[in-house]
């Protein structure tokens, strides 16, 4: 397995590189974001190991766009400051698989590490059922895209996802931790504000008044998508 490594202290990413290197996996370690995009963009990798303090959104937007590469999915696993959590929901608001809090112990980052691999491989198993339709939206699992009335609708790799998930259980009502751990496969206690976010602009991009469904919210509990449609070809 071959993992691109975002560390910008020299300390921790040696560290890292001697784990990585016992555990059996490749890396490639860069210490700055445009560097780091570059490998991403130029190689294919089977996961992305970040520990960045981005501040804003603008910021994870870019690394966002580097977990997409030739059509496939890579999981991103984010290490955080402790006590920072707003910093942590705007990384699983854009892109971040799972998180890990410093101080950093190697039989743990290992272990994440291997979860998330192994999650991914089997959404990729299920997802050999290349395409699902939905009423007018088709679901397109190999190019990772949504059409409606054929017409691609404009999602990032995490509103596939909850979209995906969404679909996959319409008329279902879905708790929030509930979607934060299926679509974003995190079970630790982060705000679910992160949910409420990409719910929002789920509603925006799929522009679902007149589709016979609607995403509706269950006060205290979560979101359910409703449908009147008959169950996916």
């Amino acid at each position: 397995m071959h993992i691109a490594i975002l560390e910008p202290g020299r300390v921790l990413a040696e560290s890292l590189m001697d784990w990585l290197e016992e555990a059996g996996h490749r890396y490639t370690c860069c210490s700055n974001l445009p560097e780091f995009m570059a490998c991403i963009r130029q190689q294919g990798y089977d996961l992305l190991l970040v520990d960045f303090r981005c501040q804003t959104a603008a910021c994870f937007e870019e690394i966002e766009a580097g977990v997409l590469n030739n059509d496939r999915r890579i999981p991103l696993l984010f290490i955080s400051e402790p006590d920072c959590e707003e910093e942590i929901v705007l990384a699983l608001a854009h892109g971040a698989d799972d998180y890990i809090v410093k101080p950093l112990k190697p039989e743990e980052l290992v272990s994440r590490i291997h979860v998330l691999i192994r999650r991914f491989a089997i959404v990729d198993e299920e997802s050999r059922a290349e395409v699902q339709t939905y009423g007018p939206f088709v679901v397109d699992h190999q190019q990772l895209i949504i059409t409606r009335d054929g017409e691609p609708v404009s999602l990032t790799g995490k509103d596939f996802r909850l979209a995906d998930f969404l679909f996959r259980h319409q008329n279902q009502l879905l708790s929030r931790h509930r979607l934060l751990s299926e679509v974003w496969g995190v079970n630790q206690d982060v705000n679910t504000r992160t949910v409420d976010m990409h719910i929002s602009r789920l509603r925006k991009a799929l522009m679902l008044s007149g589709t016979g469904y609607e995403i509706q919210t269950v006060h205290q509990h979560g979101y359910r998508l409703q449908s009147n449609q008959n169950p996916p070809e």
